[in-house]
């Protein structure tokens, strides 16, 4: 089941809400997002 844009926004608010830094790491393509997400990021973003 995929889910739709206001899911996507409401779990990247939660993200923000919660206590302590909250890191976005920016992927250049796609391995680079795989990378960043098997290391764990939680958000990634990208500069395109």
């Amino acid at each position: 089941m995929s889910i739709n844009q206001s899911e996507k926004a409401r779990a990247f608010v939660a993200l923000d809400e919660r206590p302590g830094l909250f890191v976005t790491a920016n992927a250049f393509d796609g391995c680079s997002a795989r990378m960043l997400a098997l290391l764990g990021f939680e958000a990634l973003a990208t500069s395109s």
